[in-house]
């Protein structure tokens, strides 16, 4: 899959569906050759050049010499397609790797030291990675040495059997005696010959996250980041570069995407050359990273995903690749149970006799999983006190009593936690106020009520560890919601000196993988869920540990459908935590029916359903047991009617056998006298399947070149349908 031709010095990924090539010039540069669908002939470095030799070179002084030279390759610094671009010389496109090393020089230019090839990827020490065994890829491993300072990088790629997916990443290690300063240390280079894109991201804010903007690729600078403290509400990670002429199946579409859980940057970089130079990696915004002698700084992995079949055609290896290579299989390959969240029903708002009548109600409605939300430790009665003390609230709640009640009635239970918060009235504060960031600081940002702890700081993550080892070696847990409910503003630490300070916004987000690590590593059984005030940490980073996030805290059931749309783009499924609850919008049936097409779930008060609603959640409940695990979890999503520019959306998950598919269809406003016929993706052209809106049996070819007629009359206004395709035997 990977080789290095040593006459021509080209070095080659290739897994059969994609080829990406790169040359190694005589002046020790990498340079980009091709990225794109699978090519069987090699590139070379005169199909690089060109034939307008002259023009295309850099001059520079040489000191040894005293002279001025060209380089022998004609090597033009300037506008040259690169893997590792300079910095503090000639060319201004931007740099993915700045150091200032012990002289103040910014000036950071590496040149080509040796090379390895080995199957598998190595893991890496502190963050989360790819998770695969050495059959499933192959690592090309570039080290290259600093021309001015003792540094060295080493310049990781990957290629993976069965998708189009390549991962980048380096590390930098300081060889010197002297400390130097890392001032940005992205993961990724791209240069692309052409600029001819459309840049796709998914920005938002809170109960508004991922929606889709397309904004043309021109002339200068885009920036798309995160400078939150996590990936944000505000902008997903999820990024992807479209051709101009691509639609949602046709056309060249590059993805991005970055495992890791804090501030980004996605950077595009046109000059008048109409090139496009990509950058993608950690946000350089007050980041300087102290490099001690004999240190080395690992990025975080970034993603490159492929498709010259359009949008969908990216999103299938999108979904495929995290659910493979991503999400902790023995944890997601369960059966997930159907989850009841208390938060919507009562809020702080109840003792024990209260949350085991919702126990018991919640069972009618096929609930398997009772998870008791925030409330039940330290002092928490409202949002101004308990979080940093997590015991157990025993004059609210008994605890032991709720967990037997729920396993006597075989149910699991879950809880509810947000580890890296505090608030000044609780007991941890007061004991401790230098475990929160900004300490010292005459006035500290507050939201919620609530301050951040010091997550850089390892005795504060080990505070919090402890805790939580106390509560679950004592109480029998099966599932833990994990919530971050503000943004970080101070990113102070006063554990480290000022030195330091451009690393807290890092170390805070090692500090979470430290925490989340040694207590997945300590109970794997328990399934976590990721949250922060709704989808503001959907990222690769969380669903590492996490294989499902909590998607947004909208209920309205319109909002939310665009939301998890989009979301899909990007990510499975399986990993989009929805809920059904009492927005008075729709029916509970429209209601389930969209929260089918994620985790599925309830949240409200269940002693106040009716009995028509029971039976409309317990019809989707049946269709959950039927198909939920081999249809929606383990299957593909396809995206045929987009709600974001009509007034329609059509989702269709496909089993991975191909045999079973469920189509949601749903309108937003009424729309009569209109006959549709809707073209399905993903079913075996062979094969013979049924619907169960016409009952009609077709076969897979059909419905893709025909489609499913819907007659005139069955738009009304907020109609859903979840539509069964189902193999004939």
């Amino acid at each position: 899959m990977i080789t290095f031709n040593q006459k021509t010095k080209v070095f080659t990924l290739d897994n059969g569906s994609i080829t990406y090539s790169f040359l190694l010039n005589e002046e020790g540069f990498l340079e980009t050759l091709y990225y794109g669908p699978h090519l069987n002939e090699e590139l070379s470095k005169e199909s690089l050049r060109g034939g307008d030799i002259d023009n295309c070179s850099t001059e520079y002084f040489d000191t040894d010499s005293n002279k001025e030279k060209t380089f022998p390759d004609h090597f033009k610094s300037t506008t040259a397609s690169l893997e590792i671009a300079t910095h503090g010389y000639l060319d201004k496109r931007g740099a993915p790797i700045i150091i200032q090393n012990p002289t103040g020089s910014y000036q950071t230019s590496f040149i080509f030291s040796s090379y390895q090839i080995f199957d598998g990827i190595k893991e890496l020490k502190d963050l989360p990675g790819i998770r695969t065994k050495k059959k499933d890829c192959e690592t090309l491993e570039i080290t290259l040495q600093e021309q001015e300072a003792p540094v060295k990088l080493v310049y990781s790629l990957t290629i993976f059997t069965g998708f189009d997916v390549i991962s980048k990443s380096f590390q930098i290690i300081n060889e010197g005696e002297e400390s130097l300063h890392l001032l940005r240390a992205f993961s990724l280079e791209l240069d692309l010959l052409s600029s001819s894109y459309t840049l796709n991201h998914f920005d938002g804010v809170w109960a508004n996250e991922r929606n889709w903007n397309r904004n043309p690729v021109v002339q200068g600078e885009q920036r798309i980041s995160s400078n939150y403290g996590r990936s944000s509400h505000e902008e997903n990670p999820f990024v992807f570069l479209s051709s101009t002429d691509a639609s949602m199946t046709t056309g060249e579409v590059i993805g991005f995407n970055l495992i890791y859980s804090g501030n980004f940057t996605f950077r595009t970089f046109s000059d008048y050359s109409k090139s496009l130079r990509i950058l993608y990696g950690l946000n350089d915004e007050d980041f300087d990273y102290q490099l001690a002698p004999r240190q080395k700084f690992e990025t975080p992995i970034a993603l490159m995903f492929y498709s010259s079949c359009g949008v969908d055609g990216l999103s299938v290896v999108c979904q495929q690749f995290i659910k493979k290579h991503i999400i902790n299989q023995q944890i997601d390959h369960n059966y997930k149970p159907i989850i009841f969240n208390s938060w919507e029903g009562c809020l702080f708002d109840f003792n024990t006799d209260k949350i085991i009548s919702y126990i018991k109600d919640s069972e009618k409605i096929g609930s398997e999983l009772f998870v008791l939300d925030d409330g039940w430790f330290g002092r928490r009665n409202d949002d101004y006190d308990g979080l940093g003390d997590w015991h157990v609230n025993s004059s609210k709640i008994d605890l032991h009593r709720v967990i037997d009640y729920c396993h006597q009635e075989k149910l699991k239970f879950g809880i509810w936690f947000e580890p890296e918060m505090v608030n000044p009235n609780s007991d941890l504060f007061k004991k401790h106020p230098e475990y929160v960031l900004g300490y010292n600081h005459k006035a500290m940002t507050i939201s919620r009520h609530q301050l951040v702890l010091d997550f850089s700081n390892p005795e504060v993550v080990d505070c919090i560890y402890q805790q939580m080892v106390l509560f679950l070696d004592e109480y029998p847990v099966d599932y833990i919601k994990w919530d971050h409910n503000r943004s970080i503003g101070e990113h102070y630490s006063s554990y480290y000196p000022f030195s330091q300070q451009g690393e807290i916004y890092h170390r805070l987000v090692l500090g979470y993988y430290s925490l989340l690590s040694r207590l997945t590593k300590r109970y794997p059984q328990i399934l976590f869920e990721g949250c922060a005030s709704g989808g503001a940490r959907f990222d690769l980073g969380t669903l590492y540990y996490c294989p499902q996030i909590w998607a947004s805290d909208e209920s309205d059931p319109l909002q939310r459908i665009s939301i998890q749309y989009n979301t899909s783009l990007g990510y499975p499924l399986s990993t989009i935590g929805s809920h059904v609850n009492n927005n008075p919008l729709t029916s509970y049936k429209t209601k389930a029916m969209i929260a089918f097409f994620g985790t599925y779930g309830y949240e409200m008060n269940p002693n106040n359903l009716k009995t028509s609603e029971v039976e409309e959640l317990s019809e989707i409940k049946e269709l959950y047991h039927q198909y939920h695990q081999s249809v929606v979890e383990d299957g593909v999503v396809y995206h045929l009617m987009n709600p974001n520019i009509s007034d329609f959306v059509a989702l269709e998950s496909v089993s991975s056998n191909q045999e079973s598919a469920l189509l949601l269809l749903m309108n937003k406003l009424k729309d009569h006298d209109h006959y549709y016929s809707l073209k399905l993706l993903g079913l075996k052209d062979e094969y013979q399947y049924q619907n169960d809106l016409d009952n009609q049996v077709h076969s897979g070819q059909y419905y893709r070149l025909v489609g499913l007629r819907f007659s005139r009359s069955w738009f009304n206004e907020f109609n859903c349908r979840i539509i069964k395709i189902i193999k004939k035997k």
